[in-house]
This record gives C-alpha cells, structure tokens and sequence, in this order.
C-alpha cells in the first residue's frame, strides 16, 4: 500500500472490498471480526472517523429490521439549523475507531473515513430541500458550512496526527448519469470548504481520497484541481475503464474498479477472474489502483467471492 500511495510499484496489487452489510455481519460471524483482513487477508481497513453532528435532534425513521430510513428532515428550514449545537473535535471517542483498528491490524493500510460537507447537512434537510436551500438560502448555507468547517479541519488534523495512510472523504454527489449538483455548486458548496482539510492532511503527509457512488466522469478534473488524490469506487456499470485511464492520464489513483453490481455476484467464476484480470490490465499497470468494489450484494456465491480474492492476488507487477 505504501508503495502504491508513495507512486511505486508493489509486489501485486493491494485490494479491499464492500458487501451488503449483513452479509458482511454473516461473514464476520463465521470466520471472526473484519474478516476481508483476518480470512481474505485485504490490504486496507477502514476506520470511522464521525463526529455525532446534530445529536440534538432525533430522526425520524422507517425500518425493515435490517436498515433505518430518515423520511423527515431534522428541521423545517435551514435557518433554524444555524442554532444547532455542533460536536467538540476533542471528544476523544471521534478516534475510537481508528485507534482501535490500528491496535489489531499494526500492518494494513488504514483509511479514516469522515463525511464531506454536504452529507454532514444532508440529515437536516434531506436530498430535495437542501438542493432548494443551495439556490434559494445560499447565504445560510454558506453560514452553516463555514460553522462545520472549523469541526472538520480540527477532525481532520486531529485524524492525521494518528497513524492513519490516507483521509478518505465521503459524500455522494453523483447518479447513475452525472453529478447531482452542477459543478458551479460543487465548488462553492463542497469543495471550497475541503480545501483546507486536503491542505492539512497534506501538510501531515496523508493523501486524501474521495468516495461518490456514481458515474464521477463530468467532474473528474474538479477531484484533480482540488488536490484529490485517489477516487472511490468508479462503479464499472458506469465507467469505461480505458475512458477514465485516459482522462486522469495517472493524476488520480484508484481506489475501486470491479463490477459489485453484474459480473461478480452474477458471472461464473471463470468470467469473475476474467473480469479482474482485465481490469488490471486496464486500470493498474501504472500501479496507481487499489482494487476495491461498491457493495457486492448478499446474493453474491461464495465460491465467486473466492474466485474474485484470489484473481486479485494473482494480479502482479
């Protein structure tokens, strides 16, 4: 991992994967905690890095046992939200996580993973009304965001002080077609507040990734121009693989790349190796990739899981 974040070339390609949650819980179950490390023997794990914003307010939720569903907005408009108490970044427990991971895995690649700007506002409006307040309140929403800024850099500087690989920031901006916002709002209302948060876990000697489900090709030189380093996951249902080698030309690693959605749990084991096998081919011969998938359902066969890990480790430079 250390030479594939430093630019060099490793032994074979460094990997990690995302699965249905309860089937991830299933799996823990039966070959111990953080299985994808302890059974699979993946390169990264990644810590949780969460200030509990908005603990004031108690969401409003629908549940089918498995997942919880916020279908009302914790305020009714995005004024009301400027008064809300913000979480302390000293609050030790924030690193727990992080903290922990390192302690039981002292020789994998840790990712911190906090949530970018929008996701963090995201709970107080939900998807359709913080859009409106992006056009219609901009100036509260430019309050609020400079509020949030000040608990994020000193999470993030704090995160980097740890013996953390990268900062990976999360937060979903894009569809299966195309950015969600424009990328006039993007840069006003996302990534201008990253700015200094990328600043400072450069300046610790962290790289920072980012992680948008979607289809991330129209804003590719937005990641670039910001001092991105890495992008997760470039869904393959949606991305040409030789298109994306192409635009970035090796100024973005990857951090993702196979097919969670069609080949994997659908494919033969044979079309499973196939299909990693190509992507290396493709994605990881200047050995800026980091093979990892979005979340490969629960139906997913057991054996093709086992055919994807050990085409992944057969992948070599």
């Amino acid at each position: 991992m250390q030479l594939v974040l430093n630019g060099g070339l490793p032994d074979r390609v460094p990997f990690n994967f995302w699965m249905d949650r309860d089937q991830m819980a299933a799996y823990d179950r039966i070959w111990g905690h953080d299985f994808r490390i302890t059974h699979y023997g993946a390169d990264v794990i990644e810590a949780f890095v969460m200030p509990q914003y908005w603990a004031s307010r108690t969401p409003k939720t629908v549940s089918d046992a498995k997942t919880a569903w916020q279908i009302e907005p914790l305020v009714n408009s995005i004024h009301e939200a400027l008064d809300l108490p913000l979480p302390d970044p000293a609050d030790a427990a924030i690193y727990h996580d992080a903290q922990d991971k390192r302690a039981r895995h002292p020789d994998k690649a840790i990712f911190a993973l906090m949530l970018a700007p929008l996701d963090v506002l995201l709970p107080l409006r939900l998807m359709q009304n913080l859009c409106l307040d992006l056009v219609d309140n901009p100036d509260s929403v430019h309050r609020l965001l400079r509020k949030l800024q000040t608990v994020m850099m000193e999470t993030a500087r704090r995160a980097c002080a740890m013996d953390i690989d990268v900062l990976y920031l999360a937060g979903d901006i894009c569809d299966r077609n195309g950015p969600m916002l424009s990328p006039r709002h993007l840069r006003e209302f996302l990534f201008d507040y990253l700015v200094d948060v990328i600043g400072a876990a450069h300046a610790a000697g962290k790289k920072v990734f980012y992680h948008t489900d979607g289809n991330v090709t129209q804003i590719l030189d937005l990641f670039v121009a910001y001092g991105i380093d890495g992008i997760n996951p470039l869904e393959a249902r949606y991305h040409d693989s030789r298109d994306f080698v192409r635009r970035t030309g090796g100024r973005l690693m990857l951090y993702g790349g196979l097919d969670n959605c069609g080949v994997i749990p659908n494919g033969s084991t044979s079309e499973v190796r196939e299909h990693v096998r190509r992507q290396f081919e493709i994605l990881g011969r200047n050995g800026r990739l980091i093979m990892s998938s979005h979340d490969i359902p629960g139906c997913c066969p057991m054996e093709n899981m086992d055919a994807m890990v050990e085409a992944i480790k057969s992948c070599t430079y």
